[in-house]
């Protein structure tokens, strides 16, 4: 059918519209004690309705099927609702915005509630609100979006177990995945680790990564194509009509994707802002991500840096965490790493010793399980306590001196090696730059430039993962530390650019199984944009807004401000 057709068709499909207007009044939350009812009633016939009702509580199961009735049988097809508020049961009163156009007519809270109950002036300003409404449905039609064709593909960037898991939910539910990934492999953190957290009931004992297998699985997938030593150089356009240009091999590619994962992952607080924990001053004291990295060279042996075997080994919490001069929270996942690698030491030798000094340990949910476990260890001594000295003995070992422990005196005891518990900083926060450098919104400074049109406000900063080609920033807005900003309980995934969607540690510090349960949740949030982007409905706020702007550029006075707040660019 060609585009003139297709205009004809639907100008006779508006035409065929003819409304036919529906009343419902509802008379509980004391609308009926404070109101005459007939009175508003009245108001119906004198517009000729034929459909006027009332019910004591509308939003019930009866009242709710009263309004489907005549939908159905008497062919209703504009409702007026004169109840309570349209922010509230607005999934009682909805109805298909396709076929039908709805009102609602606040009388609890705007009248009711906030003024004198069978006062005269009550009732007018109810009658007056209900007039108003009638006036506005009898002017309302149907939505009749306009729908461009949307690409259903989701990028997902980071290659970790977050940004795998992604691809693979997305992949497994029909939906093409490109997958970049900046580094040579997959695999991220995970990789390189020796052994991973309990991710199974009774959660009380680690066990080997399946990072592998989900490399494998992701690699075999037709759905998914993995980009990999590649990065995202610029994003541009809105949820289903997104371009991204990605570099790879020195060269650059331009794909149509219908909306984003972003798990760029994590990196560990900067160690070398430590020097008074004795990093970088003493040879043998290491970060537990070091720690880690050389459990999984020498397969299990537990050496120092110096190549020697470790016997006794140390392990301080809240490395520069929860300290308003470095980490100032904490990422609840270090405890955990240092219970499972004091398990390393009691594992390459029955004789060795783990000695961990905390100031609380925090191991969330099940994982508790977890810490009982290496409690009943009588390899693994654990202490509370806050350092007064760390020196470094003769032998390379460090000599550390606590306070403040559980035995109400000081504590001196040797180990052969430290190793430090540093917390987890989220990639949002661009190499080479620290929390302290964060403005209170987006990472980087905001510029403002006086043009003959006014102010126009731009945010200038480090682009590294999205390189977003919106005014607001070529990246996202975030909470507190560097986060993605988010409702981190009611929608987690979701954040301030739609049809963007953040996973795992970039936007929390998580274990692997969490980040895995995350990523889950952000390719569900990543469809789910998808399937309502193509159906013209929008995804935010959550209500099937289906309205578009009309924009009279005739009177366009060039204030410059559609440009300026549109977090898309859209008429840029």
């Amino acid at each position: 059918m060609s585009e003139e057709a297709k205009n004809e068709a639907a100008a006779e499909e508006k035409e065929e519209f003819t409304q036919k207007i529906g009343l419902y009044i509802c008379t509980g939350c004391e609308i009926g004690d404070a109101l005459d009812i007939d009175a508003l009633k009245k108001i119906g016939e004198i517009k000729k309705l034929e459909n006027i009702k009332t019910h004591e509580f509308l939003c019930s199961q009866d009242g709710a099927q009263i309004i489907k009735d005549d939908i159905n049988n008497e062919g209703v097809n504009s409702i007026v609702v004169a109840a309570c508020s349209m922010r509230v049961n607005t999934d009682v009163f909805s109805y298909d915005p396709l076929k039908y156009v709805t009102e609602r007519v606040n009388l609890r809270e705007q009248v009711v509630w906030t003024h004198e109950p069978g006062d005269e002036d009550t009732q007018m300003l109810a009658e007056d609100q209900l007039r108003i409404g009638l006036a506005r449905i009898a002017k309302a039609e149907p939505m009749d979006p306009e729908i461009e064709p949307i690409t259903r593909s989701v990028l997902v960037i980071g290659g970790g177990v977050a940004g795998l898991t992604s691809a693979l939910e997305s992949a497994g539910a029909g939906y093409d995945v490109v997958l970049v990934e900046k580094e040579a492999e997959l695999g991220g953190w995970s990789r390189k680790m020796h052994k991973m957290l309990p991710a199974k009931p009774p959660f009380d004992n680690i066990g080997p990564s399946d990072i592998g297998e989900k490399i494998s699985a992701v690699e075999g997938n037709d759905r998914i194509k993995v980009m990999t030593g590649a990065a995202v150089t610029k994003t541009e356009g809105a949820p289903g009509l997104y371009k991204v240009t990605i570099s790879r091999n020195g060269g650059e590619e331009t794909v149509d994707i219908g909306s984003i994962i972003m798990a760029t992952g994590w990196r560990p607080y900067d160690a070398g802002n430590l020097e008074h924990l004795g990093y970088g001053k003493f040879k043998n004291v290491v970060t537990n991500v070091e720690m880690e990295e050389m459990v999984a060279a020498n397969d299990g042996k537990i050496l120092r840096p110096d190549g020697s075997v470790a016997k006794k080994v140390a392990f301080l919490q809240c490395a520069g965490s929860r300290d308003p001069e470095h980490l100032p929270y904490c990422s609840s996942v270090c405890c955990l790493t240092s219970l499972k690698q004091a398990t390393y030491v009691t594992e390459s030798d029955a004789d060795a010793e783990a000695y961990i000094i905390y100031k609380d340990m925090r191991t969330p949910g099940l994982y508790e399980n977890y810490y009982e476990a290496a409690q009943d260890n009588p390899g693994v001594m654990l202490t509370k306590g806050e350092i007064v000295s760390i020196e470094e003995g003769a032998d390379g070992g460090v000599s550390i001196e606590i306070d403040h422990t559980m035995l109400g005196e000081k504590v001196r005891f040797d180990a052969d090696m430290l190793v430090l518990a540093t917390g987890m900083v989220t990639n949002m926060v661009p190499e080479g730059r620290t929390i302290n450098d964060l403005t209170p919104d987006y990472i980087g400074q905001w510029k403002e430039t006086e043009t003959p049109d006014g102010i126009i406000k731009e945010v200038i900063a480090d682009p590294h993962i999205l390189n977003l080609e919106y005014r607001q920033g070529p990246e996202m807005p975030y909470l507190s530390y560097g986060f993605p900003d988010s409702h981190f309980v009611c929608f987690p995934y979701e954040t301030r650019r739609t049809g963007i969607y953040a996973a795992g540690t970039v936007r929390a510090p998580m274990t692997a199984m969490q980040s895995a349960s995350d990523a889950g949740g952000a390719a569900l949030k990543a469809i789910q944009c998808l399937e309502l982007t193509s159906e013209g409905k929008a995804v935010h706020p959550r209500v099937g807004d289906m309205t578009y702007p009309e924009i009279n550029f005739t009177n366009c006075t060039q204030c410059r401000r559609c440009t300026v707040e549109c977090p898309f660019g859209t008429l840029d």
